[in-house]
């Protein structure tokens, strides 16, 4: 593991995940650099589920390159790259020279298909803007959280919350916008876990593989079909209508995955047996419950408040289940006053 810094310009912040209701795949072919997404998205921010990272830059130290420690152990050259991309448009605008040393830890599975690169780069961009005197608010940070993920730039904000990159094109335009707040409605995101595995084909990579897909552009048009659905179903607290479209939406997600070239299966056989007994829970005993699948084989269970206990027993006794994480509706990213968890 690598050295602690010797002391200099430093942040840290914390960030939650958030889950998808309607999902972006695939990016548009003219991007260069950061990818924008083809369709909108909307995303439940996690308070449970965090990432905790500090920046410290180092003004007159030696001329090295950004040193990255991710769950204490030395972070990935991908990841290192993806990091080192944020800081340098934060030098750029800050008139900074100086290397960073970057620690971030998840309290939960990384690259599984729980978002950890939106929790991941949201608590970056608030980290790097703070340590390098920038301004911090969510509109200041999210082209930087852009820069590292496309996901992320939903994590600024807490509770639901939409991104349409057909939006900003202008100078007060913001293609991030919340459409309701943590407390206007209690929804519970049990995460069953069924693998701890990363992932061998990261999302940054499938995405350029959506449009190998024959389903791509049916795809899309259900997708922008969904997200104004999804936004009416929260706005009216309408949870039988979330299910319907949340799921829908996911699975024609990744039929889209599934039909790329190559084709790319993230899910394994306990996902299945853990969508079947969602739909049996709903279907058959009336349960508030509904799945998702983000890029990997965990599902997101997504139930009212007062369901919440016993879809978390029955997901428990799924054979292949690990562990069922217990999420709730979260705020937006928030700075700490010294290193320690994000309660």
């Amino acid at each position: 593991m690598s050295r602690e810094p010797s002391p200099g310009l430093s942040a840290a912040a914390c960030a939650g995940s958030n889950i998808a209701f309607v999902k972006y795949w695939g990016v548009r072919k003219e991007s260069s650099g950061v990818g924008m997404p083809l369709n909108p998205s909307i995303s439940m921010t996690l308070r449970e589920a965090v990432t905790t990272t500090r920046v410290t830059f180092r003004p007159g130290g030696p001329p090295e390159r950004d040193t990255l420690v991710l769950n204490e152990s030395p972070g990935p050259p991908e990841a290192l790259a993806r990091v080192t991309r944020v800081l340098d448009e934060v030098r750029r605008r800050a008139g900074l020279r100086a290397p960073a040393y970057v620690m971030s830890s998840n309290n939960f599975p990384t690259s599984t298909g729980v978002a950890s690169s939106a929790s991941g780069f949201a608590a970056l961009a608030l980290a790097a803007a703070a340590a390098a005197g920038l301004p911090c608010s969510p509109q200041d940070l999210v082209d930087l959280a852009l820069t590292g993920s496309g996901s992320a730039c939903r994590s600024l904000y807490g509770g639901y919350v939409l991104w349409d990159a057909s939006f900003g094109q202008g100078a007060e335009a913001n293609p991030v916008r919340q459409i309701a707040a943590e407390d206007y409605w209690s929804l519970v995101d049990l995460v069953a876990v069924v693998s701890r595995e990363a992932k061998k084909v990261p999302s940054s990579q499938g995405h350029l593989l959506a449009w190998t897909s024959p389903f791509l552009e049916a795809r899309l048009s259900q997708a922008r079909t969904a997200a104004r659905i999804v936004e009416k179903a929260i706005l009216d607290r309408d949870f039988e209508t979330l299910c319907q479209a949340m799921e829908a939406e996911a699975l024609s997600m990744h039929a889209v995955m599934m039909t790329s070239k190559p084709a790319l299966l993230y899910w394994l056989p306990e996902t299945v047996a853990v969508m079947q007994k969602v739909r049996s829970l709903r279907e058959q005993g009336g349960v508030p419950c509904a799945f998702t699948i983000d890029a990997g084989p965990n599902v997101h269970v997504i139930a009212l408040p007062e369901a919440a206990p016993a879809v978390r027993k029955e997901l428990e006794q799924v054979p292949g289940v690990e562990e069922v994480l217990f999420c709730t509706t979260g705020g937006g990213p928030r700075l700490l006053e010294a290193d320690g968890p994000c309660k």
